[in-house]
């Protein structure tokens, strides 16, 4: 998932190079090519939509699930990963830490205090597994 607009253009300049190649190659490696292409395009496709605000958080998620969408969260509320940091108050580098493991080794509290600056509140819903 591209989360930041510097991968957003390294992603652009990997699709430009790999249309490039695509014309170099014979029938079998064109097929790999072109899935690989197709990956990016839609990277870049899911990227631009959370940016224009296109996210809708499920109501019923799992807490595994609910971290690994913060990133989304954040990029759809118009926020960059400095603007994060900077309501925060961390380095940039110490959030792209965090989405790159998509907040899975952070604590709670930490994680609460995320969640609260991206307007986002939790009620947890404690269910006995069946075996």
């Amino acid at each position: 998932m591209i989360k930041s607009e510097q991968q957003k253009n390294r992603t652009i300049k990997i699709l430009e190079e790999s249309n490039e190649k695509l014309k170099t190659l014979d029938e079998y490696s064109r097929s790999s090519m072109l899935s690989f292409i197709g990956t990016l395009e839609s990277e870049i496709e899911e990227y631009e939509a959370l940016k224009r605000g296109e996210f809708t958080l499920p109501k019923n998620i799992s807490f595994v699930g609910l971290l690994k969408n913060i990133a989304k969260i954040r990029i759809s509320k118009g926020l960059s990963q400095q603007d994060l940091a900077k309501m925060l108050r961390m380095t940039k580098q110490q959030v792209n830490r965090y989405e790159e493991h998509d907040y899975q080794n952070i604590s709670m509290t930490k994680i609460n205090e995320i969640l609260d600056v991206l307007g986002i509140s939790i009620s947890l819903d404690l269910l006995e597994k069946v075996a």
